[in-house]
């Protein structure tokens, strides 16, 4: 799903994708009001929701980060070395010859100080726009510190790629030959600097995101540099007031749903359901902080409420007809049943399908 002469890419403006829209920009407004110290102070503490969820995004397992100073001592670790010039199978190799012993925690702690500045770099959200090409590949660099070498860090990829199963080694899709990475990432920029900026921030995070996962252009982390691409893409356009949209942990929930979703796009050549997601994710993440600064009316009524404990999974058409609803009414339940958290939509359904969520804003839908 090339871009292809900078025109923007095949999707829909359906009104599910009109409605989390409007939805994001209220909740952004919302938070943005909020008072700067409680921003600040409940961004720090969802920093590492954020870095555990990309990292199990991209196959990780465990639910524990490292301290700084593990982290810290792997990073000395891992001091630079050369790599092998006729070795061209990627700079992983080169990352296991960086340590003498190379452990799953020392390599987990270069994971995890890589997405911690990755999230940090703030710094680079005007150049992605403006410059993107320079401003991906210091993210990367960023991203894999200590992990690649230098002279791959940043570097377009060289080697055949596909996204995989862990479960079973199925590939799930394949991305961009490396001899087109170059003209593939010129083209993505050419629409970001172009066509992008005519589009709202959702929509421009999420065309990022999903081209450059489509498009791997870098040997490793590439799915942790597209979300940190289109968190940056957010906080430029003002949608993710102090690291506060985090929908990583939504993305997380469904982990290979996310990459079968891409596999799908793909398929169709049309980003109207990827869309979809990812503006549910973002949507639910900053509703999740709204509701954690106390800024939402998560008061429903004994019916509602009654209604979810009777149907854990329900329609949009179920809710309006077994509670006798008008189309408005249906909508302002619905909303308040989301912004109390009990509630969650259901991915890929387009806005139709709901799942009870009874355990708290982290659990599994159940």
């Amino acid at each position: 799903m090339a871009l292809r002469n900078t025109a923007p890419p095949q999707f829909g403006r359906s009104p599910h994708l009109v409605e989390l829209v409007a939805e994001v920009e209220r909740l952004a407004a919302s938070l943005a009001a909020a008072p700067e110290r409680d921003r600040h102070e409940l961004g720090l503490r969802r920093a590492d929701e954020v870095v555990l969820a990309t990292l199990i995004l991209d196959g990780a397992e465990g639910d524990a980060l490292p301290g700084a100073e593990e982290a810290a001592a792997a990073l000395a670790t891992a001091a630079p070395v050369e790599p092998d010039p006729n070795d061209r199978r990627g700079a992983w190799l080169d990352m296991l010859r960086v340590f003498d012993t190379p452990s799953d925690r020392e390599i987990r702690a270069l994971e995890v100080l890589g997405a911690r500045a990755g999230d940090a770099s703030d710094d680079l959200t005007a150049a992605l726009l403006s410059d993107p090409g320079p401003a991906l590949a210091e993210l990367h660099r960023r991203l894999t510190r200590g992990l690649v070498t230098d002279q791959r860090a940043g570097a377009p990829r060289i080697t055949e790629q596909a996204v995989h199963d862990g479960s079973t080694g199925r590939v799930v899709f394949f991305t961009a030959e490396p001899a087109d990475v170059p003209g593939e990432l010129a083209l993505l920029e050419a629409w970001l600097s172009s066509a992008g900026t005519r589009e709202h921030g959702l929509i421009v995070s999420g065309v990022l995101h999903l081209e450059l996962l489509r498009i791997h252009p870098y040997d490793a982390a590439n799915g942790r540099l597209a979300r940190a691409a289109a968190r940056l893409v957010l906080r430029a356009r003002g949608l993710d007031p102090d690291h506060l949209a985090v929908p990583e942990p939504t993305l997380a929930r469904d982990a290979m749903g996310y990459v079968e979703e891409v596999a799908r796009t793909l398929r169709r050549r049309d980003l109207t359901i990827w869309l979809e997601r990812w503006g549910e994710a973002v949507a639910d993440g900053l509703r999740s902080s709204a509701r954690d600064l106390g800024l939402l009316d998560t008061e429903v009524t004994e019916e509602a409420s009654a209604f979810v404990v009777a149907r854990p999974t329900f329609t949009l058409a179920d809710h309006r007809a077994e509670l006798a609803l008008s189309p408005a009414e249906g909508r302002e339940q619905l909303q308040r049943l989301l912004d109390s958290g009990l509630v969650a939509r259901q991915p890929g359904t387009r806005g139709l399908r709901f799942v009870a969520r009874s355990r708290g804003r982290n659990d599994d839908p159940t």
